[in-house]
């Protein structure tokens, strides 16, 4: 997939996330389609070499975090949290946290839909647990920013990539027609915050 116009948000969310000197929780907002899991996605590719304990990638909306914390740490990090009848979930989480691999860690929640329903899973108050979440809401996190859409140039470069085709002069006309409706369509579908 391509990717253009995002370059000083990859800088932003790269500085909010190394200078927190305890977790880093930034939060991408917006819209859908603006392209919120591909910032995280490229962010996590362009700075893997840093997390050298991993990128462990958490599908929010999907199922339970706390079971894809124990999965992942299962089949990526050769964990076996204690299954015991009286060892919960959140025990195993817990382990999990503790005995992750040495290095930084970057953790992705993307598409979350309920912060709290996270809250209790994320990792230890550690500086090097960097958790990214993407998410429609707005959230009251120290650091977050919202997603807004792309620019005219940008966006008009995405459209010529995806069609993959050279934009005539009447073509980049619609083209620029068509990205200039697109901010008044997503102030009308912008969610609450929690």
């Amino acid at each position: 997939m391509a990717f253009v116009g995002r370059e000083a948000e990859l800088q932003t969310l790269h500085q909010m996330l190394q200078q927190n000197n305890q977790i880093a929780i930034a939060a991408i907002a917006g819209m859908g389609g603006l392209g919120k899991t591909e910032l995280a996605l490229q962010y996590a590719m362009a700075h893997r070499e840093i997390y050298k304990g991993g990128i462990c990638w958490l599908l929010a909306r999907a199922e339970d975090v706390s079971i894809q914390i124990v999965q992942f740490a299962r089949t990526h990090l050769d964990l076996n949290p204690p299954q015991y009848l009286d060892v919960d979930l959140p025990s195993q989480v817990k382990y999990c946290w503790q005995q992750w691999r040495e290095g930084d860690v970057l953790v992705v929640l993307d598409d979350l839909n309920d912060y709290s329903k996270v809250e209790t899973y994320l990792p230890p108050q550690l500086p090097r647990f960097k958790v990214l979440i993407t998410t429609r809401l707005q959230l009251d996190l120290l650091q977050s920013f919202t997603l807004n859409v792309l620019g005219e140039s940008a966006a008009v470069e995405l459209l010529q990539l995806w069609v993959r085709e050279k934009v005539t002069e009447e073509s980049a006309t619609a083209a620029k027609k068509l990205t200039s409706t697109l901010p008044s369509l997503s102030n009308e579908a912008t969610p609450t915050g929690i």
